[in-house]
């Protein structure tokens, strides 16, 4: 099949969405993960019931307490433990498909058989730096999400009335999610061309590091295009998760989970392979693999 190579800002998505209609095989990376997290999903919210209470239920009692094991309560603790469990599925599992992935746009960019079985024991050499990228790239975005929101909340519960002149609601409402949205585009576009580098050129972990990250200040625009541009349609869902209170009451405590799968099929299925897909055929043009 052939891909020419995008140029310039925006034609990236031509080629990109192109082969994804060609070739919905490109999914199946994309789709193994949301299997796992969706598994995982279903785990946590069956928390409370046997036999997984015997697995669940002692480190809930003694982290957030007895109450969080009885309804409705756990589902307010859900959304908390998913957060902690994609993390581990991206790091052990994630780190793994995103190879596969990447290594499925390049063998279709150069006309090469596409066996699945075949990718995922090459990616599976290659299993520990994958691993160890994606341990540094979710070490970031989670101190990029997390450690903002603790100094605003030290500050203003500090008996501080503004910031800048400004109150709370506007940095909490406004900057806060701005400023997340945006460090979660750098560092992924940061990092994201270090995958290709260990797949498909198989260089070791350091190496593919900053090879990628000199490919993504070599490309900035077009890479921080890329991601920015998928990333966008992850934005509704933000907003409904950080309102999950108020859908619960209206709806029920149950609607949680959907919201958290709804999630899971924009985040993990679309806007995933999305990114990868438009990254990957820049890499590919990049390193004159064309």
């Amino acid at each position: 099949m052939k891909i020419t190579i995008p140029k310039g800002l925006f034609a990236i998505w031509k080629p990109a969405i192109g082969l994804l209609v060609k070739e919905p095989r490109v999914l199946v990376p994309f789709c193994l993960l949301a299997i796992v997290e969706t598994f995982a999903l279903w785990f946590l919210s069956c928390s409370p019931h046997f036999p997984i209470n015997f697995i669940m239920a002692p480190p809930i009692r003694s982290i957030w307490g007895p109450t969080y094991l009885h309804y409705p309560y756990l589902y307010e603790l859900l959304p908390r433990m998913f957060y902690y469990a994609k993390i581990v599925i991206g790091v052990m599992v994630g780190a793994l498909t995103s190879g596969m992935a990447v290594l499925v746009v390049y063998y279709f960019k150069k006309n090469r058989r596409v066996d699945l079985k075949e990718i995922f024991f090459k990616v599976l050499k290659r299993y520990v730096s994958l691993f160890l990228l994606a341990i540094i790239l979710f070490s970031c975005v989670h101190f990029v999400m997390k450690e903002p929101s603790v100094l605003l909340l030290k500050y203003f519960f500090a008996k501080h009335a503004k910031l800048l002149f400004l109150g709370p609601k506007f940095w909490f409402a406004i900057f806060l999610p701005a400023l997340q949205f945006m460090m979660a585009v750098i560092l992924q576009s940061l990092f994201v061309y270090s995958i290709p580098y260990i797949v498909i050129k198989e260089k070791k972990f350091l190496a593919a590091l900053i090879s990628g990250i000199v490919l993504f200040f070599k490309k900035f625009l077009v890479t921080f295009m890329a991601v920015l541009v998928p990333m966008f349609l992850y934005i509704p869902v933000t907003m409904i998760r950080g309102n999950m209170g108020l859908i619960a009451d209206i709806f029920s405590p149950e609607s949680i989970v959907v919201v958290l799968f709804i999630g899971i099929i924009v985040g993990t299925i679309i806007v995933d392979a999305l990114v990868t897909l438009a990254t990957t055929l820049i890499f590919i043009g990049a390193t004159d693999e064309a």
